[in-house]
């Protein structure tokens, strides 16, 4: 098996983790360890951003480090440990999405803030609620590719790997989910709202 590791050691030599994944696959857990410290915010904060719930978003990178864990044999190399890392929790994420309606609706109510807080602030405040609200009524691909884009920073490419699509395929999602989510964002626009 040494050798077999090895040889798909070499398959992409710009993944940082490629020395960490291959001493994980011949059963080393404290490089798997290190593996789950180097990606748990990002991945924690992908899945934070499609699910808009704590308690969900701990299940399923728990779930997510547990299944990379069992099948981490099977990792081919074909894309970074991230991006293969990112696929099973999409994968999780959206059985999860699917499974549920999000039933979060936009506030009338911002908070007014208090005296000493600055505008900026305030404003900024409510644009993040109005941005998760409107992320919340993106399709769950189209969601998928806004965060990991714009909040991940992952290439067209790294994304299609991720979702399992085409990279044109990624270009139209992200074309539809920045449209949607502009749109979605109008009506608190026109109130003043953000």
């Amino acid at each position: 098996m040494a050798s077999a590791v090895s040889a798909r050691a070499t398959a992409l030599p710009d993944d940082p983790d490629a020395l960490l994944v291959s001493r994980a696959q011949n059963g080393d857990l404290s490089a798997f360890e290190e593996l789950v410290r180097r990606h748990e915010g990002a991945l924690f904060g992908y899945l934070q951003r499609m699910t808009g719930d704590p308690s969900i978003t701990q299940e399923l990178a728990q779930a997510t480090f547990v299944r990379a864990w069992e099948r981490l044999g099977s990792f081919r190399r074909e894309a970074r440990f991230k991006t293969w890392l990112f696929r099973i929790g999409h994968h999780l994420c959206l059985n999860h999405l699917t499974r549920t309606r999000p039933t979060q609706e936009l506030r009338d109510d911002f908070p007014t803030g208090s005296a000493d807080e600055p505008a900026e602030v305030l404003r900024l405040r409510r644009l993040s609620e109005a941005v998760r609200y409107a992320l919340s009524r993106l399709a769950p691909e189209q969601r998928t590719c806004l965060v990991l884009a714009e909040y991940e920073e992952m290439s067209y490419e790294d994304i299609a790997r991720t979702i399992g699509k085409s990279v044109r395929a990624v270009d139209s999602l992200l074309v539809r989910a920045r449209r949607n989510l502009r749109k979605s964002l109008e009506p608190a626009r026109r109130k003043g709202l953000i």
